[in-house]
């Protein structure tokens, strides 16, 4: 996986992510010779956890030992197909239903499409499996036979390391372990759900399959790096030399003979041109990631893209630039809407950070993060666009009393929420999403409507103002979780058995 994260440990960084590492800057804890951890891909690391396909402990019927990158990603997915998409993503062909299917369709009962729909309504026949792999893969690498067929991917490509054994689907991994995949179809038959919510999610909700990417429960946790803060310094030093740093796009075209570019030459640090640039940052997380819309039309994580915020300071060494967001009116008018968003994207994201364990309901329809309000539903960082100085201020006015002070934080003039922030409650998105993919965007009203319908207590604990109500159908005593949900569903049973309907329910009271 080395060879993998040499490069993608950046961006989206989903190289170091699938091993359930997080860039942080401290570099704690300290080592044997009381220093610091050494950086790596320049950066020092804290461990999350790591995706459950790298993790070594594996399911009972498989043996010890985790995938590697190419045990999922077809060559494809590396090499490209010939294409230049506006986004990753567009390119990858795999998704997590070719090997695992749904809970009523094997992987091969599935159309062709699925999961990668771009807003399609697929209407096609099983896809069934291949006897052949690809000429492009069987040139290299392992043979395997093909059993009961070469799974495909959603594109149709066969998987040249996934096998069919009767309703079995097998990966060949490039260590030499073979693994049994979980299907779901199999787990739903035999009702082996190892937590009962696993079921309500995936079989009796059919919507979250249709409409949700897998890792968008599963990804439990995703790297957010908030506020990319760009300076470009132009001045001279005292000695009158212009400040300089690698022009990384004019290195990149500067191709030679041999095929090397301008930076790819040890040593040599690429073409340089005017100006110096530095880069810095908000502040990180790692929690709750928010959820939107992807450019293939499902729901998925969104992480922070390119969040930039910039300063230039010219020759004289006058800031001739300072803080300024640009705004998006191309997103405006793809979203149909008069408010012009800041353009600090949020991008759609397949983390690689999977979970046995799922998110749990509450932490999206509970959550307003999650929903895209912003950390405490846009309670945080509504003061960014603000000058803040900490000094003598008049309690009664705001106002400042000395003529001399300094700006502790300096206003971004946009910035009138958090960078978590990407939509309001009514559906009017205030900041970028997934600008290269054209169908991402934040949940519209009608979304966030359904998904922060859960959650409602005071459904029933309204009625606690009302003493001889309560008495009633309270028990003494606190009630912890489990017993919180056996009552509720004890109340709804017994609604059943009176046949007692919604509509009725304040005669029954």
């Amino acid at each position: 996986m080395e060879s993998c994260n040499s490069c993608h440990n950046r961006g989206k960084r989903i190289g170091v992510s699938f091993q359930g590492l997080m860039e942080f800057p401290y570099g704690s804890p300290y080592n044997e010779k009381g220093m610091k951890q050494p950086k790596l891909h320049t950066k020092k690391y804290l461990f999350i956890s790591d995706d459950l396909h790298h993790q070594f402990d594996s399911r009972e019927e498989n043996p010890k030992g985790g995938l590697l990158c190419q045990d999922c990603h077809t060559s494809v997915d590396i090499h490209g197909d010939g294409n230049i998409h506006g986004t990753t993503m567009g390119q990858v062909e795999i998704e997590c239903s070719d090997c695992h299917g749904r809970p009523d369709k094997y992987p091969w009962e599935l159309p062709l499409g699925y999961g990668d729909e771009y807003g399609r309504d697929l209407k096609g026949d099983a896809r069934n499996v291949a006897k052949e792999r690809l000429q492009l893969s069987w040139q290299y690498g392992t043979r395997y036979e093909a059993e009961d067929g070469f799974l495909l991917t959603s594109r149709g490509n066969p998987i040249g390391n996934v096998v069919r054994r009767g309703d079995l689907a097998i990966v060949h991994s490039a260590t030499g372990n073979d693994f049994q995949v979980p299907v779901l179809k199999n787990i739903s038959k035999e009702n082996k759900w190892k937590d009962p919510s696993a079921g309500i999610a995936m079989s009796a909700v059919k919507s979250h399959m249709d409409k949700m990417e897998c890792y968008g429960c599963h990804a439990s946790w995703v790297p957010q790096c908030y506020g990319c803060h760009v300076k470009v310094d132009y001045s001279r030093d005292k000695d009158g030399k212009q400040t300089s740093g690698i022009d990384w796009v004019a290195s990149g075209n500067a191709q030679k003979k041999n095929g090397q570019t301008a930076e790819s030459v040890l040593g040599s640090g690429g073409i340089k041109s005017m100006g110096k640039p530095y880069e810095t940052r908000s502040y990180l997380r790692w929690e709750d990631p928010v959820l939107g819309i992807s450019g293939e039309g499902r729901v998925t994580p969104l992480m922070p893209g390119c969040q930039v915020v910039y300063t230039v300071v010219n020759e004289e060494g006058k800031v001739i630039a300072n803080n300024v967001i640009a705004e998006s009116p191309d997103e405006a008018a793809q979203r149909k809407q008069k408010h012009i968003p800041l353009a600090i994207d949020m991008a759609p994201v397949q983390p690689h950070t999977a979970q046995r364990k799922a998110r749990t309901c509450e932490s999206c329809h509970a959550n307003l993060k999650t929903a895209g309000l912003g950390i405490g539903g846009g309670t945080f960082g509504v003061k960014q666009s603000m000058d803040l100085v900490e000094d003598l201020i008049d309690a009664k006015t705001g106002e400042i009393i000395p003529k001399k002070y300094s700006v502790q934080i300096p206003g971004i003039p946009k910035l009138t929420f958090d960078w978590s922030k990407i939509v309001e409650r009514d559906g009017t998105q205030v900041a970028t999403v997934g600008t290269h993919w054209p169908m991402s965007r934040a949940f519209n009203k009608e979304k966030l409507d359904t998904v922060l319908r859960a959650g409602t207590c005071m459904g029933c604990h309204q009625n606690m103002s009302e003493k001889a109500l309560w008495e009633k159908i309270s028990t003494e005593g606190k009630l912890d979780p489990v017993k919180h949900l056996e009552m509720m569903n004890k109340m709804i049973k017994f609604m059943a058995d009176k046949n007692v309907k919604p509509a009725t329910l304040d005669k029954a009271k």
